[in-house]
């Protein structure tokens, strides 16, 4: 059996941690998170340019220069996994990336994916159990979000993922989380 990807995409706080760690554990397969893979370096990067490292969302440098970057790591540490037959799970917002149609097929054949299935897990969440999530983990990354929440919210809480060749299965997370949510 050839190995699969499952991308779980969803805003920050939704859940998407929980559900991606449990979809690894299910398939057997790699779990790549990106603030995991490329995190440390790009709150490093941040910090020596003299930026915020908390700050993404309304950082112009991070978004021009770093967050490619940092997809452009997680897609090639799944290919890497992929070619070796192991399954892989991308825990990552994406939301630079959903207007794309053929975003994963570039990546795909930038980075040497064997021929596999795609699945996309969309963690959904509504506007007010997110906010309470995100005030309630108290994180420093979240200030930003939680303090320009309807421009947060209108950027990033409703996308829609205009990605093909991928099946799309939505998995609506608003059960109380037992492990932080991501």
């Amino acid at each position: 059996m050839s190995p699969g990807v499952f991308i779980v995409i969803g805003p920050a706080g939704s859940g998407k941690t929980t559900v991606a760690q449990q979809t690894a554990k299910e398939q057997e397969a790699a779990y790549l998170d990106k603030d995991r893979v490329c995190g440390r370096f790009v709150e490093f990067a941040l910090t020596a340019t003299g930026h915020d490292p908390t700050d993404r969302e309304s950082n112009d440098y991070y978004r021009d220069n770093l967050l490619p970057l940092e997809y452009e790591t997680l897609m090639d540490v799944a290919g890497v996994n992929l070619r070796l037959g192991r399954s892989v799970v991308l825990d990552a917002p994406f939301g630079a990336y959903f207007g794309e149609a053929d975003y994963l097929t570039r990546a795909a054949e930038n980075f040497l994916w064997p021929s596999c299935e795609i699945t996309v897990i969309r963690v959904r969440v509504r506007q007010e159990v997110l906010r309470e999530r995100l005030t309630h983990r108290g994180l420093e990354r979240d200030q930003w979000k939680l303090a320009h929440w309807d421009e947060y919210w209108s950027a990033y809480g409703s996308l829609e993922c205009a990605w093909s060749g991928v099946q799309f299965l939505d998995f609506n997370n608003e059960a109380p989380l037992s492990i932080e949510a991501e």
